[in-house]
């Protein structure tokens, strides 16, 4: 893109880039827990995927074409595929203090730990309680956007769900957002 003063020109090439991303029929966004904050991925869905990576504290986006399942995981910080394990839910009131715990450095006690599946929870312990956002948009007539947080620790992917004040947990996995 060329800037003259107040007349913008755009590579042709480019601007038919762009205008592909907007034929998209899925956008697949992901706000990504980091040491510094968050980054954010955006995974544009058609043939072939296009991947939109923000960089320096989004000011700067990347765009590539990548179709590499292996890769897309780990550029959405999920783990590839389902590893086994159970289920199980709490109340929102229950998990809202631990994540703030392990935020702030504080050791959990055994009762807030018998809240949780042990496998979720050493995820959980080891992202120190920051927990990465997904936002799925289905675009159409009608664009219908499912919402969740997820936690990995590259292995092991687990959403969790809010269902009014219920929070439903699972294994996940890039896969996943396919079936």
């Amino acid at each position: 893109m060329t800037v003259d003063g107040h007349q913008d020109t755009v590579d042709e090439e480019f601007r038919k880039f762009l205008m592909g991303l907007t034929n998209v029929k899925r956008v697949i966004r992901c706000q990504l827990a980091t040491e510094g904050g968050a980054s954010t991925v955006s995974l544009f869905c058609h043939d072939e995927f296009t991947v939109q990576q923000s960089l320096y504290d989004n000011r700067v986006f990347k765009l590539f074409k990548e179709n590499g399942e292996e890769k897309l995981s780990k550029l959405i910080d999920m783990s590839s595929t389902k590893v086994n394990g159970k289920q199980f839910t709490l109340k929102e009131s229950q998990f809202e203090p631990v994540v703030d715990k392990l935020l702030a450095g504080i050791e959990l006690t055994e009762d807030e730990s018998d809240l949780f599946d042990p496998d979720f929870l050493r995820v959980l312990v080891d992202n120190k309680g920051k927990l990465n956002s997904l936002y799925d948009y289905h675009l159409g007539e009608q664009v219908m956007i499912g919402a969740l947080l997820y936690v990995t620790d590259g292995e092991q992917t687990w959403f969790i769900e809010n269902n009014e004040d219920v929070l439903v947990v699972a294994p996940f996995s890039y896969g996943t957002l396919f079936e």
